[in-house]
């Protein structure tokens, strides 16, 4: 990401003052916002690919074994590379998130058995039980 340099504390003269006539292409210049540069995402590993093995016999059972432990590898690698693109919530935010789960599951909990109580008295009421 690029930073951006601290702008120069200029008085009137300097940043251009249309009172006196002057003006300061530096000043314009540096008055404009530059846009952020795009973000720089670690280099792609290129995943290697595993040739494809013909024929049968011990050598070919092997290979094949030796080949999906590659893939298990490389599985596992790619899993190791997201999981350090995560970001985690804090035990706050985690705590917030817990105790809104819990309040709205009782709030529906309650409101299910108030209309369950009511249809009971409904259902009874019409077939006269």
């Amino acid at each position: 990401m690029r930073k951006l340099k601290p702008k120069k504390k200029t008085g009137p003269a300097e940043a251009g003052d249309p009172a006196r006539g002057r003006t300061s292409e530096k000043s314009e210049k540096e008055n404009k916002i530059l846009p952020a540069a795009p973000k720089e995402d670690k280099p792609v590993v290129k995943q290697k690919t595993l040739p494809e093995t013909g024929g049968e016999g011990l050598v070919s059972g092997w290979t094949r074994k030796f080949q999906f432990m590659d893939q298990v590898k490389l599985f596992l690698r790619d899993v190791k590379m997201e999981m350090k693109k995560v970001t985690w919530p804090t035990r706050k935010e985690t705590l917030a998130a817990t105790a809104m789960v819990i309040i709205l599951s009782v709030l529906v909990a309650f409101f299910l058995g108030i209309l369950d109580v009511a249809l009971a008295k409904l259902v009874s009421t019409v077939l006269g039980r």
